[in-house]
């Protein structure tokens, strides 16, 4: 599934538009979206899960324009979508809940419906107490839920939300794979705060600031950004001015700093670039 993004604009009435003119081309595969808060990965996911509208331009999907009624019915049968804050009902068990989505997405075989969702959840490592009350799940175990029922009916366009916000490591580790798994045979757009997410599982990244597109392509191109400006500075006393401060690392004669800088202090040893360093290298440049 190929999504064209064309001179999207989305206005709120007496705020600064939180999409402006953005245009991007996302190809099928894991697709991550990243950007400080406020820079319109929120608006950006829910037009294209046909939530809200967008003020001006247009989205194409497989060529096919988001704006008319009966495209948008088309892509919620094909859409799966794991917004920040799942609450899915307390007193249904996941196998009713993911029932329930199954109705929605108009998959009227019951045994289907079944089917999918007893292979779903244990696909989510949820087999053991699918017949139990969600009201009893952990934060981690609600989010195994929520991504169970936005894979109901095998959707080709799959849009998830911080999925992995507020889970031990163990779960975001099954988190990633899954996700990776997924992205193989159809379209994942990834948005999260967490750039090692992105690093393990997207080959391709999207980077908006302030409503702009400040970078698509390849994510080692994102690396890239930061080649011959990472450095791990020697153990010193203060960090070193007008460098961008990735970690610090205390030892004991002093701290040493992982920064991104085109000058370094006596004494830096330059290293090779994470996308940690190539996302606050680009965010230096502009």
């Amino acid at each position: 599934m190929f999504i064209s993004i064309d001179h999207l604009t989305k206005d709120f009435r007496g705020r600064p538009a939180v999409l402006d003119n953005l245009t991007v081309d996302l190809p099928q595969g894991m697709i991550g979206l990243i950007g400080p808060n406020g820079a319109g990965k929120t608006t950006l996911m829910r037009i294209l899960t046909g939530i809200i509208k967008p003020s001006k331009g247009k989205i194409l999907i497989d060529g096919q324009d988001l704006s008319t009624p009966v495209n948008r019915r088309i892509l919620k049968r094909n859409l799966g979508y794991l917004p920040q804050n799942i609450t899915p009902y307390d007193n249904l068990s996941p196998l009713e809940f993911l029932d329930y989505i199954g109705i929605l997405k108009m998959i009227d075989d019951k045994r289907v419906r079944q089917q999918q969702a007893h292979t779903l959840l244990e696909q989510v490592g949820l087999e053991d107490v699918m017949s139990q009350h969600i009201g009893g799940f952990s934060g981690g175990m609600r989010r195994r839920v929520g991504i169970a029922q936005a894979l109901m009916g095998d959707p080709r366009l799959l849009v998830v939300d911080e999925p992995t916000a507020g889970l031990d490591p163990e779960e975001r580790m099954r988190f990633r794979t899954l996700l990776a798994q997924l992205g193989q045979n159809r379209t994942v757009i990834l948005s999260t705060h967490i750039l090692d997410d992105v690093a393990q599982t997207c080959p391709w990244v999207c980077v908006l600031r302030s409503g702009r597109r400040q970078y698509d392509g390849p994510t080692q191109g994102l690396i890239h950004e930061a080649d011959g400006h990472t450095w791990i500075t020697p153990p010193i006393a203060a960090p070193p001015d007008a460098a961008t401060i990735i970690n610090a690392e205390p030892t004991p004669n002093g701290t040493r700093y992982r920064i991104v800088t085109d000058t370094p202090p006596a004494g830096s040893v330059e290293t090779a670039p994470n996308l940690e360093d190539g996302y606050m290298a680009l965010a230096r440049e502009h």
